[in-house]
């Protein structure tokens, strides 16, 4: 972070802040919960959140989330969850009539302390630059701390945050022979990889990232390395045409995304942790956050040509979608994988038979295509 501006070190900082709101906010929606329903205990098992999916999630249409954040929901880990999904749950979540006067102005309250941090982090979200001048990080800080002790932080320990020690690398306990083969698992993984044996190296960054006693920074770079070997696996069993929806935890997508937020969160000023964090809700298309994520990768790199790429890349891709969502859906633009499957639900047409045609007849003749 030596040649990073103040005002994107600012940025950072306030983003470190607000990643300090996950555990209170899961621990607040514990208690809900309980409260909720009879002094029942979310578990942060599975069939704690498919029933949620099912009897509240879509049951309330206030509750409005992504693919990726149902997928998070239904399979119940509350770790998992970012802050967006969190703070819809609280705020729109139904609450029952028995409620005392009490109870009621004590969850307003809260649901006050909630907007105030979703409207802070969608405002942070929406810095493109990702650079935040001294005068707004003043008046952010002073509110989201705030924030945060009402909902049980502790201000000492968010004072630390603000200072610049947070881009060093931590001081940690290191054992010397773990780190060897940590490397070595990782050497190992890599070249699996790119011998295209996808699930053995996924294995062995696996391996590499669970070791203890090695550096946090090492082990962001094994789960990077292990979300973009996910992403590849996923591509291979995807097939020609592709796969859209996704609606099981178990989709390496996934799983890929769960990897790169952990490289992300392991070594926060690692441009490659949010690149890798783009690239995953690229492949989800979800291409406002990875719009989000890739413009903090290029903050902390800014002459990286990859980055750059992957930002305009994405920046169009969303720019169209806006556009058709103004249009009338049967007119619409579809891309070609999106014509083939609305063929086979019309005429049982199989579209990865049509695609390969298509194919072959883009290579007799290009502007086939």
């Amino acid at each position: 972070m030596a040649n990073i501006s103040s005002d994107v070190r600012n940025y950072f900082k306030l983003e470190l802040l607000l990643t300090r709101s996950h555990g209170p906010l899961c621990q607040l929606f514990k208690n809900r919960y309980s409260q909720f329903n009879g002094g029942q205990i979310w578990n942060d098992t599975l069939t704690c959140g498919k029933n949620y999916l099912k009897n509240v999630i879509k049951k309330n249409k206030k509750i409005n989330l992504t693919p990726v954040q149902k997928v998070s929901v239904s399979n119940g880990n509350s770790n998992e969850w970012d802050l967006t999904t969190l703070t819809a749950l609280l705020i729109y979540g139904d609450r029952p009539k028995t409620l005392n006067a009490a109870e009621i102005q004590q969850l307003d309250q809260e649901n006050k302390l909630l907007e105030q941090l979703r409207d802070i982090r969608n405002d942070l979200a929406h810095h493109a630059s990702k650079s935040v001048a001294t005068a707004k990080f003043n008046q952010w800080w002073t509110d989201l701390t705030a924030i945060l002790v009402a909902l049980g932080d502790i201000d000492t320990e968010l004072d630390k945050l603000k200072d610049d020690s947070i881009f060093e690398s931590p001081t940690q306990v290191i054992n010397e022979d773990n780190v060897k083969e940590a490397s070595r698992l990782n050497s190992l993984g890599t070249q699996a990889h790119k011998d295209g044996k996808f699930s053995d190296a996924i294995t062995l960054f696996t391996k590499a990232a669970v070791l203890p006693s090695i550096a946090d920074h090492d082990r962001a770079i094994f789960f990077s390395n292990m979300a973009s070997t996910r992403l590849a696996l996923n591509e291979q069993q995807a097939g020609p045409i592709g796969r859209f929806e996704i609606d099981d935890p178990r989709d390496q997508r996934y799983r890929a995304l769960q990897n790169a937020k952990q490289a992300r969160n392991l070594w926060s000023s690692w441009w490659k942790g949010h690149l890798r964090v783009g690239e995953v809700y690229a492949a989800l298309n979800e291409h406002e956050k990875a719009i989000n994520s890739l413009e903090r990768a290029l903050a902390l790199d800014p002459a990286n040509d990859k980055i750059k790429k992957a930002l305009d890349e994405n920046r169009e891709i969303h720019s169209r979608q806006l556009s058709h969502n103004h249009l009338n859906p049967e007119q619409r633009p579809m891309s070609i994988p999106e014509r083939l499957n609305e063929k086979q639900q019309k005429f049982g047409i199989d579209p990865e038979h049509t695609l390969l045609a298509l194919r072959l007849l883009e290579e007799i003749d290009p502007a086939v295509a």
